[in-house]
């Protein structure tokens, strides 16, 4: 079994703020240890569960957070700004290839930009508001799921906390559900002991695993042509995003992509928030 790991930091155990999330805050080091924590026990938990090759994916910020020598050594690495951002290291490698991984593992995710009480909500960057798939208010965990489908590899879980399952609970409705705290509100959790969510984790991803083994769960898909809508929180943002032939302006700070191939629809979407994200 050929697991991928796609790890945030925004949903880890003991962060309910977004300062030590940043690399220039004081209690970064701190937050970088919770989530190599819980980036081990998914490790540990998919090896249970019969992973036989492991590639985990440092998804958060920069992308340059996870210390290689802190990692169960039974796992690979990818850190670093890649194209592909959150789902890099899954991608063909070449078109008409099969699946890279037959599951794919969400650590550390959080629920989406506009969420009323998500912990550190948001999608892909600050500059969106609220991003939708087929008119669904969908976040990081939908887009990525998307366009693994695409690629034929099932979600298998997502951790985060409580919000989050309930977004992931009717949208992915097969995925094993972990949540490591409570949401009390945008810069507030109620977090379970570091040690009690890796024992969680773990056992979520030994599950998972064992029900891709078992073809008990289904790659993403959403019927066609796929349609993304993006609210930005300022008109600028639209106008730049909206310079790209195939993403259209829909009104005063919104844009819509429509393909008919769901990886050329986030393909536009990346780029959409990356345009967006230039604005002074």
């Amino acid at each position: 079994m050929r697991v991928y790991i796609s790890v945030d930091m925004e949903g880890i155990a003991g962060i309910d703020h977004p300062a030590p999330t940043s690399l220039e805050d004081p209690g970064y080091r701190e937050a970088v240890d919770l989530m190599v924590g819980e980036t081990n026990a998914a490790i540990a938990g998919a090896v249970e569960g019969g992973a036989t090759e492991i590639l985990v994916n440092d998804s958060h910020g920069q992308m340059h957070n996870l210390r290689p020598a802190d990692l169960d050594p039974r796992a690979y690495v990818i850190r670093g700004q890649k194209p592909w951002s959150m789902v890099a290291g899954a991608e063909p490698l070449a078109p008409g290839d099969g699946p890279r991984h037959d599951v794919a593992l969400f650590v550390g995710y959080h629920a989406r930009a506009g969420h009323p009480t998500g912990v550190l909500a948001h999608t892909m960057a600050g500059v969106a508001i609220e991003t939708r798939i087929g008119g669904r208010p969908t976040g990081e965990y939908g887009f990525n799921a998307l366009v693994l489908g695409a690629w034929g590899i099932p979600v298998g879980m997502v951790a985060g906390d409580d919000a989050l399952a309930a977004e992931v609970a009717e949208q992915l409705p097969w995925t094993e559900r972990v949540v490591v705290k409570r949401a009390i509100g945008t810069n507030a959790a109620a977090s379970m002991h570091p040690e009690r969510a890796r024992a969680a984790i773990r056992a979520g991803a030994a599950m998972a695993v064992r029900r891709a083994a078992a073809g008990e769960l289904q790659p993403f898909s959403v019927a066609s042509p796929v349609r993304i809508e993006i609210d930005f929180r300022r008109g600028i943002e639209a106008d730049l995003a909206a310079l790209v032939p195939a993403i259209a302006r829909l009104d005063d700070r919104s844009v819509a992509i429509e393909e008919a191939d769901p990886v050329d629809a986030f393909r536009l979407f990346r780029v959409a928030i990356l345009l967006a994200g230039i604005a002074a």
